[in-house]
């Protein structure tokens, strides 16, 4: 009877190890990783100031922070590869703390958004983006906590049905792939009913899914190839991504009008 025992306990410790061990080893034969010019973007200069410790943090050298944006990356894709356009929000002022997941997925810690802010008690008002599956999870955070965030960024993304936002008081913007005349994915339409009414639709025409960061690898089969280089779509997502801060963080310069114009 106790050899059953151990036997059973020792298959009860057994099988999640090997499930894990499993599931880390699939995700680096996975893993979206940066390319040689995102890892450029994260040399610290004059302008910015980079940190990689518990979070990655890039900040502006001189003057207050105009706010705190948190980046919940994608499934599977290491968030150094987000740097090129999180380099520019630096720039513009604000500070930028993008979040490394469990097994670089966010449904692993959906709640970290939390963790940075108290992290950085002399920010009072935070941005979320999230982009794809960080994106989901952007928007389960803002659901259970609409209070902390002055506004969530959809990088090509939508919220979980459980988290419906079309009730809450956010500021929302969404980001997102499009057709080269400006169509929204198919997948996407299903979900638009859980955004805001108010919500900001940017197009990106002609871009991909993975063009939202500067990658290498990875496993997501893309809707269709894309009709602009992945330099010229990263400009456009942090064009966009500055007029969305513009409006919830306050104004910068042209701020909202012309975001989609330029995009």
């Amino acid at each position: 009877m106790r050899t059953r025992w151990k036997i059973l306990i020792a298959a009860i410790v057994a099988v999640p190890a090997i499930t894990l061990t499993w599931f880390w080893y699939w995700g680096q034969q996975n893993l979206a990783r940066p390319t040689q010019a995102a890892l450029a973007a994260l040399q610290s200069d004059a302008e910015v100031s980079v940190e990689q410790d518990d979070w990655l943090v890039l900040r502006p050298t001189a003057g207050a922070s105009r706010g705190g944006v948190i980046l919940y990356p994608g499934a599977n894709c290491d968030v150094r590869g987000y740097a090129p356009v999180l380099r520019e929000l630096a720039r513009a002022g604000y500070t930028v703390v993008a979040v490394p997941m469990p097994f670089n997925f966010a449904i692993f810690a959906p709640w970290r958004a939390s963790e940075v802010m108290d992290d950085f008690p002399g920010i009072d008002r935070w941005v979320l983006i999230g982009h794809s599956m960080g994106g989901a999870m952007a928007g389960y955070y803002a659901h259970k906590h609409p209070d902390r965030l002055a506004g969530v960024i959809f990088w090509d993304a939508y919220p979980p049905e459980s988290s419906d936002l079309s009730g809450l008081p956010l500021t929302v913007w969404s980001i997102h792939r499009a057709t080269p005349d400006g169509e929204m994915s198919e997948k996407f339409k299903p979900w638009v009913k859980l955004f805001p009414p108010a919500t900001r639709w940017v197009p990106i025409r002609g871009g991909i899914h993975m063009y939202f960061g500067s990658f290498d690898g990875g496993g997501y089969v893309e809707e269709w190839a894309p009709q602009i280089s992945r330099e010229e779509q990263l400009a456009r997502v942090t064009r966009a991504t500055l007029a969305a801060l513009d409006e919830m963080l306050g104004k910068r310069g042209e701020g909202r009008a012309g975001a989609e114009e330029r995009t």
